[in-house]
């Protein structure tokens, strides 16, 4: 194969799921070329790995507010800059009809996830080569194993995200330095109490840490005010896209999040931290391939400040058990 586009549009977290994709196809064929159709918000996460040849961005949700008429002529200008591109294999790691409709908008082979896998079952109907996963699979493996049996290559090592490699030894992260609290969330489910957010803030603060809260929209950023109001140490940052986002997070010596894209971008960076599963189940989605990654709660289980405190302070002294 010359030329591969893989569809994965949304959500920030799902598309950061998918990213190992890109290396397994290249340890099978290095000179292979892959371009990835997103949504403009996240393509920052997509440019920033080296395996990604082209990024066409789109913008259904915004075609959405605007109509079926406006999506049916955006829908047709993609297909117009994707006229001249013939693929060896156009690849719908999503598994829903928008995204397989994406997928039509380019030539070449459609491939993607069976009727039982595909999230919605109709996408199926639109792929010429179907696939799937074990069932008991990470979220991440889920997508490497449909890739692999796709485009018939065996896996092999861990997940690969970006050009980051996992310190070999944690140590310990002194007073002063950067933790970020990743506490937004579009569901309501997924958030973690406002009060458990202030008190743990209060604890890090008292011992000289210097809080970040990042956000991403204004009732984030609210959030993020009420949580840091009148706690010395605690800083609301300016808002930023999500490449810039990206980097600046490097700075961070421990973040604690909650089941959000933010929390799987730092996971994806090998970052230390503490990551809060109680409304989606943990078996799934918990960071397992970052090292240095400690996971709490699970469905129907919401952490206590006391169990995120303790575990956060074990990665701080460096010490992970």
């Amino acid at each position: 194969m010359k030329r591969i586009l893989i569809v994965k549009t949304t959500s920030m977290g799902d598309v950061i799921h998918a990213l190992p994709v890109l290396n397994d196809i290249h340890v099978h064929n290095p000179t292979v070329q892959i371009d990835w159709m997103v949504e403009e918000p996240f393509a920052d996460l997509v440019r920033g790995n080296r395996h990604v040849n082209e990024v066409v961005s789109v913008n259904v949700r915004q075609w959405r507010k605007l109509g079926i008429g406006h999506t049916w002529r955006q829908w047709k200008q993609l297909k117009a800059q994707l006229v001249d591109r013939e693929y060896d294999a156009v690849i719908d790691l999503q598994g829903l009809l928008k995204s397989a409709l994406l997928a039509c908008a380019a030539r070449g082979t459609r491939m993607g996830p069976g009727f039982s896998y595909a999230k919605e079952g109709v996408a199926s109907l639109f792929y010429r080569k179907r696939a799937g996963w074990d069932p008991q699979a990470h979220a991440v493996e889920r997508l490497r194993e449909l890739a692999a049996d796709l485009l018939n290559y065996r896996l092999t090592g861990k997940p690969v995200f970006y050009d980051i490699h996992p310190r070999k030894v944690l140590t310990a992260i002194p007073r002063g330095t950067e933790i970020w609290f990743l506490h937004a969330t579009a569901r309501d489910e997924k958030k973690w109490p406002l009060v458990k957010w202030r008190e743990l803030a209060h604890r890090f603060s008292d011992l000289g840490y210097a809080v970040k809260l990042p956000w991403g929209s204004e009732a984030e950023r609210l959030q993020a005010q009420r949580i840091a109001d009148g706690i010395a140490h605690v800083e609301v940052l300016p808002g930023m896209p999500l490449g810039a986002l990206r980097i600046r997070m490097e700075d961070a010596g421990l973040v604690i999040g909650v089941d959000t894209g933010i929390t799987h971008l730092a996971a994806a960076h090998y970052l230390p931290m503490v990551a809060l599963f109680f409304a989606t189940p943990a078996w799934r989605f918990a960071p397992r391939f970052n090292p240095h990654a400690i996971s709490l709660g699970d469905v129907g289980h919401e952490p206590a400040v006391g169990e995120v405190f303790e575990a956060a302070t074990r990665l701080l002294r460096g010490n992970k058990l």
